[in-house]
């Protein structure tokens, strides 16, 4: 106790209090008895506190505000229904980890970071996903860059940009995980460059990574790809397509799947053309 009383008292009087307190060793025990009660008193209110807060009797810690930032897609009624904090919820009691899980159920959230604001103020700070590609499945869908199917294409959805995704489907007809992270990082990778994202309107990942499928805006021509290499074959690519499609009017698809090589399908159906005119191509070779 004796450390207790001198930080308790004025510098000036430290000598004589001390001197005091080696003379009276009685009143020391006392005041420890006295300070050992306090402590007691002290954590029963606490205790009562908690439990009047628990059983919901501090109205003042009710939470009265919810803030909600980031949110662009989903609306503040739709978040709110979404965590399903009532008006009785209390500030201190609600579990975050829980309306956080509940938050997560909504495809659009990506991420979403919680706070309180004694004494009534939860913050909702959301990181929502961002659609980079329109899925063709038995109806439309936006798709996000983790292959993330959002929702359901709006009327009027401003698609200039997007591009459109074909092959989801795995054999029993559910939507393909692995395919959709395919479409989904390609088609993110498209809309991150603006020369490419006007370049490719359609691609079709039925076959998997090693041979995606790319259809063209304005043109007839069908490129292949792979995932590891698409972004820089197709940087090469698109300057000379214009000068390729002209000297082969025949050309139906370019495969560019492989590294230093470019392999060029023909339609033999045109008069004077076959598949042996893809010398002409540059580094490439018929296939």
């Amino acid at each position: 106790m004796e450390p207790v009383v001198e930080r308790l008292e004025k510098p000036g009087e430290e000598r004589f209090l001390r001197g005091q307190l080696r003379g009276r060793k009685v009143s020391g025990r006392i005041s420890r008895g006295r300070f050992g009660v306090f402590l007691s008193l002290l954590g029963l209110a606490a205790g009562a506190v908690w439990i009047a807060i628990a059983r919901g009797r501090a109205p003042e810690l009710a939470i009265d505000r919810i803030f909600v930032v980031g949110n662009e897609r989903l609306s503040e009624g739709e978040i709110l229904e979404l965590i399903e904090v009532g008006e009785s919820a209390n500030i201190l009691t609600l579990d975050l980890d829980e309306t956080k899980r509940k938050l997560l159920r909504s495809a659009w959230v990506k991420d979403v970071e919680l706070k309180r604001v004694l004494p009534a103020t939860l913050i909702l700070e959301i990181v929502e996903r961002t659609p980079v590609a329109v899925a063709a499945l038995s109806e439309l869908y936006l798709l996000a860059q983790d292959g993330t199917i959002l929702d359901q294409l709006p009327p009027f959805y401003d698609m200039e940009k997007l591009v459109l995704v074909r092959g989801l489907s795995g054999p029993g007809g559910a939507v393909d995980g692995d395919r959709a992270a395919i479409a989904g990082e390609l088609a993110g990778a498209l809309a991150a460059d603006e020369r490419l994202s006007l370049l490719v309107s359609e691609l079709d990942v039925t076959e998997g990574a090693d041979s995606v499928i790319l259809r063209l805006r304005g043109s007839k021509v069908t490129l292949l790809v792979s995932r590891s290499s698409m972004v820089p074959r197709l940087l090469e690519i698109a300057p000379l397509l214009a000068g390729v499609t002209e000297k082969l009017p025949a050309l139906e698809v370019l495969d560019l799947r492989f590294q230093n090589r470019v392999y060029a399908r023909l339609n033999e159906s045109i008069p004077g053309e076959s598949q042996g005119s893809a010398e002409n191509v540059p580094g490439g070779a018929p296939f």
